[in-house]
């Protein structure tokens, strides 16, 4: 049974802990802390904190979209990084069951994809797509959200992994 579905994923972009932390940082009610050292991270690795099977305060969350932001990426980006995410490691820690608690990041991200293409629930295409959104998340326009939504690597809802 496949945990990383469609509707979970969108779910996640919604109201999942780095949705949360921007809700806080709009609201003025966000906490941010700083008590990680932010530049030993990649920004992906920042993303999939909210893919670990861990959970952490919510002031760590609202020091990572603080991060980010800071870094030069906007909400749709990071939105469009975290359904990719979701889209390739998330499917890998859960519905293959890494169970990583420790930390994610594009190395994972392109084990997911390697894995994805190899199972053939991904084309080529999808795969090489995949790489360029991972080398260049910033520079890919993200779509708007439809039925079915499209991630950033522009893949329609037919083109998802599937189990």
């Amino acid at each position: 049974m496949a945990i990383i579905t469609p509707a979970f994923v969108e779910r996640m972009i919604r109201s999942g802990p780095l949705t949360e932390a921007r809700v806080r940082l709009r609201s003025g009610t966000a906490c941010p802390r700083n008590k990680a050292q932010w530049d030993r991270f990649s920004s992906w690795s920042l993303i999939c904190e909210e893919i670990l099977d861990t959970e952490h305060a919510p002031d760590w969350y609202d020091d990572i979209v603080v991060e980010l932001q800071r870094r030069g990426l906007s909400f749709e980006q990071m939105d469009a990084m975290r359904r990719f995410a979701w889209e390739t490691v998330g499917w890998l820690n859960y519905d293959k069951m890494l169970w990583e608690w420790c930390s994610l990041d594009e190395r994972d991200i392109r084990m997911a994809l390697n894995w994805q293409l190899r199972d053939g629930l991904i084309t080529r295409q999808q795969y090489e797509e995949g790489l360029r959104f991972l080398e260049h998340p910033a520079g890919i326009r993200q779509a708007e959200p439809t039925s079915g939504t499209a991630s950033a690597a522009q893949w329609t809802a037919a083109d998802r992994p599937r189990d």
